[in-house]
């Protein structure tokens, strides 16, 4: 999914309009100012790197060879000297 140069100017103007309308010791002047620039940086790479390469989805991660998904049990009985009659961890 490409952005248009279009939209993203729109985008640019919009707080651009909001600085104009703030004073100088607000907090929001900050955050308008980090979103042009972030939009800058979006338009800059997407004239870069969008006409030059396609999307690629990622390959499918295959298992290891003999690997079946399944652990292996393993029976740990508890020592007759502990506490508790099973192997739950309810039991007391």
């Amino acid at each position: 999914m490409s952005i248009s140069v279009r939209h993203i100017i729109t985008l640019m103007e919009k707080h651009v309009t909001e600085l104009k309308q703030l004073p100088e010791s607000s907090p929001k002047i900050k955050e308008n100012a980090a979103a042009i620039k972030t939009l800058c940086d979006l338009m800059l790479d997407s004239d870069s790197t969008r006409e030059d390469s396609q999307w690629v989805p990622p390959s499918p991660i295959s298992a290891p060879p003999g690997f079946t998904g399944i652990l292996p049990k393993q029976n740990k009985k508890m020592d007759d000297e502990e506490e508790g009659n099973g192997d739950s961890i309810f039991d007391f």
